[in-house]
C-alpha cells in the first residue's frame, strides 16, 4: 500500500515519496484556464497548503512531478515562471512591527533567491519594486501565492488590539498585489476566513472567491468516490479491525467525519482527520484531540446562544461568508472554523438561503464537550468523587444514584442554552460519561438501526436509548425507550457478552433514569 501522507503538505514530497495523492488538478488546472486572481476559504487541516504547493510545481513546470495525474498532458509544460510563495504561518506576527519585519525580511530574501537588488525601505515599495523587478528580469509575469493569508489576524482574534494592527499592515501589503496587476501571472490566497477591511477584497482587481463555488466544492477534502479510490486497502483493514464489512465500515466513517460541504451537494471528508483514522486504524475524536480555539468557546459563552450548534438554521451568505473583528456573528465564527457546514442551498422568495448545520459526530462531540467542561466548572477533585460514585451506580443498576449525578452536572448548565431536541441531551450524557473516562460508543449501527450509546464498566455492556421531550411524561418516555430496545432487538449484538439496558428521560426540568433486564 502507498504510504498515508499524515501532515505532509508539500506535493513534491507527497509525490516522490510513494505517500497516497488524490488527485486534484482537474480542479486547479480549471481554476487556472478560467481566471486569474483568486481567494479560497477552508477551515484548518482542509488541504489548503497543498493547493498551493501544487500550483507552484505546476507553474516552475515540474513535470515529472504530474506523470498520471489530470494536468499532465494538458498543461503547457513549454511555459515555466517566477513563483513567489508567501506562508503566513512563517512568519512572526506577535506585533504589528514583528510582522511588518517578517514581511521586509522576507521579500529581501526573495530578492536574493532571484539575484534581484532592493532600493525600497518601506514594506509596501519593497514588494512592487520586487514584483516590477522580477517581471523584467525574467521576462515573465509573476505568480503570487498567499497561503493563509489571515493568520496574523485569526491567531489574535480575542486580543483585538494587536489583530487591527495586524490588519493594518496587511492592509497595505495586500495593497500592492492589486495595484502591480500588470506584472503578474496568477494570484492564488488561501485563508480561513474572509475578513473585511483588509484591501485584497475590495477596489479593483477583486479576487474571484471560489469559497461556495459549485465548480470547486471538492478542491480540499475528499470526496465518497475518492475516498473508496485510493483508500480501499485501508478501509478493508479498517472494517477487519472493527468486524464491519465494507458498507459498515464506510457508514461509520461517514458518521465520523463525513458531512463538509461549501455547495449543500457536494459531501466531503476532512482529509487530516481521515488520515489519522486510517493511521491509527481506530474511530476516535481526532478534532477534539487537536483542540478547540479557546477564543471560540469564549465568544460562544459570551453570546449564551447555543442554537446554531444543536439544530440546523437557515441564513442568507451575508451572515457567515464574511469576518469582521469588530463585530463578530457567532454564525460566521463557527462556519469558516469548521464547526457549520451548508446541508443545503434553497431559494426563498427568490433569495438564496443557506441551511447549516454541524458537519459531523466528531465535530458536534469537540465542541459540546468543550463548552460543557466551561460552563460546568467542576474541580478535579469533584469529578473525581463523581466519577467513583457514578461507577458504583451504574455496576449496582442504581436508577436514583446515577440520576443523582446526572442532576447534579446537567443543573449547572444555564437555563438559557439547554436544548429543545433529543440530539442536546443525548450528547450531553456523551459527555458527562467521556469527562468520567468512560469507554463509550454514540450512535452505534445496528441492522434495525442505531443505538444511542453503548458503554462499559468493567466487563458490563451498558446499551442506552435517550429520549427527550416537552410534552412527554418522564415515564411515558421511559417505557418507549424499552419498547424501543425490545422492538428493534439491540440485544442481538450483544447477546454473548454481560449486559444492561438504560432509559433515560429528559425534558427541560427533570431527568429520569432506569436500569432493566429483559
Amino acid at each position: 500500500m502507498k504510504k498515508l501522507p499524515v501532515g505532509i503538505q508539500t506535493f513534491s514530497e507527497i509525490r516522490e515519496n510513494n505517500y497516497i495523492y488524490v488527485d486534484k488538478t482537474d480542479y486547479i488546472f480549471k481554476m487556472v484556464d478560467l481566471g486569474k486572481n483568486y481567494f479560497l476559504s477552508r477551515p484548518r487541516r482542509f488541504g489548503k497548503s497543498l493547493i498551493v504547493s501544487t500550483l507552484k510545481e505546476l507553474f516552475e513546470g515540474n513535470k515529472n512531478l504530474f506523470e498520471g495525474l489530470y494536468a499532465y498532458d494538458k498543461w503547457n509544460w513549454d511555459e515555466q515562471y517566477p513563483v513567489i510563495v508567501f506562508d503566513l504561518a512563517k512568519m512572526s506576527y506577535e506585533s504589528p512591527d514583528d510582522l511588518r519585519f517578517s514581511l521586509m525580511q522576507f521579500i529581501d530574501n526573495t530578492a536574493q533567491k532571484f539575484s534581484i537588488i532592493l532600493n525600497n525601505r518601506d514594506l509596501s515599495g519593497k514588494f512592487s519594486e520586487l514584483l516590477e523587478k522580477i517581471n523584467e528580469f525574467f521576462n515573465k509575469k509573476v505568480v503570487v501565492l498567499v497561503d493563509e493569508y489571515d493568520k496574523p489576524i485569526i491567531d489574535y482574534i480575542d486580543d483585538l488590539k494587536v489583530a487591527k494592527a495586524n490588519r493594518k499592515v496587511l492592509h497595505s501589503f495586500y495593497q500592492v498585489i492589486k495595484s502591480n496587476d500588470e506584472y503578474l501571472k496568477f494570484v492564488f490566497l488561501t485563508g480561513v476566513s474572509k475578513f473585511t477591511n483588509t484591501s485584497i477584497f475590495f477596489g479593483l482587481n477583486n479576487p474571484d472567491d471560489i469559497t461556495l463555488d459549485k465548480k470547486y466544492g471538492a478542491i480540499c477534502g475528499y470526496t465518497h468516490t475518492e475516498l473508496e479510490e485510493y483508500f480501499k486497502d485501508y478501509i478493508l483493514e479498517l472494517g477487519e479491525n472493527e468486524s464491519l464489512n465494507m458498507a459498515e465500515v464506510l457508514n461509520e466513517i461517514n458518521y465520523w467525519y463525513d458531512g463538509y460541504s461549501w455547495d449543500g451537494k457536494t459531501n466531503v471528508y476532512n482529509p487530516f482527520f481521515t488520515l489519522l483514522l486510517f493511521n491509527k486504524m481506530k474511530f476516535s475524536n481526532y478534532w477534539f484531540k487537536t483542540g478547540t480555539p479557546s477564543f471560540l468557546i469564549n465568544i460562544l459563552k459570551k453570546n449564551n446562544d447555543l442554537k446554531p450548534i444543536l439544530e440546523s438554521i437557515t441564513v442568507s451568505e451575508n451572515s457567515f461568508n464574511t469576518f469582521d473583528i469588530d463585530n463578530i456573528g457567532i454564525i460566521s465564527l463557527l462556519f469558516q472554523t469548521g464547526y457549520l457546514t451548508i446541508k443545503e442551498e434553497k431559494k426563498v422568495n427568490r433569495n438564496i438561503k443557506y441551511v447549516l448545520d454541524i458537519p459531523n459526530f466528531e465535530v458536534k462531540d469537540s465542541l459540546i464537550n468543550n463548552l460543557v467542561e466551561e460552563y460546568t466548572n467542576l474541580s478535579n477533585e469533584h469529578l473525581d468523587q463523581l466519577k467513583e460514585n457514578i461507577y458504583d451506580y451504574i455496576l449496582n443498576n442504581e436508577s436514583n444514584g446515577l440520576k443523582n449525578v446526572l442532576e447534579e452536572i446537567y443543573n449547572q448548565i444555564p437555563y438559557l442554552i439547554k436544548g429543545t431536541n433529543e440530539g442536546f441531551y443525548h450528547s450531553i450524557f456523551l459527555i458527562i460519561l467521556y469527562l468520567f473516562g468512560i469507554e463509550i460508543q454514540g450512535e452505534v449501527l445496528t441492522y434495525a438501526g442505531r443505538i444511542d450509546a453503548v458503554f462499559k464498566i468493567d466487563d458490563q455492556i451498558v446499551i442506552t436509548e435517550i429520549k427527550y421531550s416537552s410534552e412527554k411524561s418522564i415515564d411515558k418516555m421511559i417505557n418507549e425507550a424499552f419498547n424501543q430496545i425490545e422492538d428493534r432487538k439491540y440485544y442481538n449484538k450483544y447477546k454473548s457478552k454481560n449486559h444492561i439496558y438504560l432509559a433515560l428521560a429528559f425534558t427541560k426540568d427533570d431527568i429520569a433514569c432506569e436500569f432493566k433486564n429483559f
